[in-house]
């Protein structure tokens, strides 16, 4: 709950809203240094209006971690990003109260005395935007706390009902509550997070992320949702992971068809290309697999055509350059350039990094049937202490191998065995 906090002589208290009085349990925090580079991400690739959020975020995650200065620096971020973004004073409560909790905590009694008053400071009504930010983070903390986050929304849209972002909240928490039913389907007809991301749409017309949202609903007009936010939004990050998410529920034919449509409208969208080649990929890898191999060629040729594309359109695309070294079927210097620049020169992630060994590997195994090189690529990888599913994979790989290797069984055991010791083990991970 909220804590009060004693302001001055004459005694006023002032209750704090914020992360740091909401009641959220550092046990509920499931990997906080993964947490915190997921909203680093973020704050990379969304427009200005969530940056605040993230930064509270980032600032409450690395106070868990025992670091102040950092979520301190934080603090100041969300208060940069929402003088830039020209918000209300009222939409400043959240950053404030937060800092005065801080400056509290570390025993800054003037600060804490000065944010204080920037809190009392405000003349407009506070309540909707504590509580749509209250919506917002909560709901950023994981399933726990999605009843909470509604809730909030709730009371926000009750004082504000027409307010963008808490009709745009309210609807995401509706759609991620239904997400987590398994027991049935939930029929768009009977969909709360349908009826809500309509109405966000019809007090918003051009507003892309409800569109896309609502398109992977299933509605009815989910294919023209889908190809209006993309041409409306061809390069947002957070419209192109809820079409990514349609598409799974689409099948490769249909898949393709939108993305071509969509490529008319926008064809320098190096998420479209890429999309588009990964789709050709899916086809020519099935046709591979029930032996007709031939026909695989132009798809082929039309796979390595779009994700060339994308790379070029976008240079910093190390997944769409590590899906065009794959398509290099025949031509095994080119895709050895590609996987051997990812590796030396680009300053990929340690799972990225991980991801392309791991590919590199398979790629020499099952292309090209060199299986010492695909050996140390795998070695490579598992060398990563990053939990993923590709780590196991990579591990089982290696078992395999070594039960046909006669000889060469006891050296990968061996390497297996020491990447497990305790100095070079994974937080988390079960073999």
């Amino acid at each position: 709950g909220t804590v009060p906090v004693k302001t001055d002589c004459k005694s006023l208290w002032v209750k704090l809203e914020c992360l740091f009085t909401w009641g959220v349990e550092k046990s509920d925090m499931k990997d906080l240094d993964t947490l915190l580079k997921n909203h680093l991400h973020r704050v990379s690739v969304s427009p200005i209006r969530y940056h605040a959020t993230y930064f509270h975020i980032l600032a409450f995650v690395s106070h868990l971690k025992g670091d102040d200065e950092a979520a301190l620096d934080y603090l100041h971020k969300a208060e940069d990003a929402l003088k830039k973004d020209k918000r209300d004073e009222a939409d400043f409560v959240v950053t404030y109260s937060s800092l005065a909790w801080i400056h509290n905590h570390l025993g800054n009694q003037e600060n804490k005395e000065f944010y204080l008053n920037q809190v009392k400071s405000i003349r407009q009504d506070t309540r909707p935007a504590v509580h749509g930010e209250k919506g917002w983070s909560l709901m950023k903390m994981g399933p726990k706390y999605y009843e909470r986050a509604k809730e909030s929304f709730e009371k926000a849209l009750e004082i504000k009902p027409e307010h963008q972002s808490y009709n745009m909240g309210y609807g995401v928490v509706l759609y991620r509550m239904e997400d987590l039913d398994t027991e049935y389907e939930i029929q768009p007809e009977d969909s709360a997070a349908v009826k809500q991301l309509k109405k966000t749409l019809a007090l918003y017309p051009d507003f892309t992320e409800a569109m896309t949202l609502l398109a992977v609903k299933k509605t009815q007009e989910s294919r023209e949702l889908v190809l209006k936010a993309l041409s409306l939004s061809p390069n947002d990050k957070n419209i192109n992971d809820y079409v990514v998410n349609y598409l799974k529920k689409c099948s490769p034919e249909e898949s393709l068809e939108m993305i071509k449509s969509a490529l008319v409208q926008t064809p320098t969208s190096a998420f479209l290309n890429h999309k588009a080649g990964l789709c050709y990929k899916e086809k020519y890898v099935q046709l591979i697999m029930s032996g007709r191999r031939d026909e695989a060629a132009a798809d082929v040729k039309e796979c390595i055509r779009f994700l060339s594309e994308a790379v070029r359109l976008d240079p910093s695309n190390t997944y769409a350059m590590m899906n065009l070294a794959e398509a290099y079927d025949n031509q095994l210097p080119r895709a050895e350039k590609i996987f051997t620049d990812l590796i030396r020169a680009y300053q990929l992630r340690e799972k990225d990094k991980q991801h392309c060994h791991f590919i590199y590997g398979k790629f020499l195994f099952f292309k090209w049937n060199d299986e010492d090189r695909s050996v140390e690529q795998y070695k490579e990888a598992y060398k990563i202490h990053v939990y993923s599913e590709e780590r196991k994979k990579v591990r089982k790989l290696l078992e395999n191998i070594a039960e046909t290797k006669g000889g060469q069984k006891v050296i990968i055991f061996l390497f297996v065995k020491k990447a497990l010791q305790p100095e070079g083990n994974v937080t988390g991970i079960k073999m």
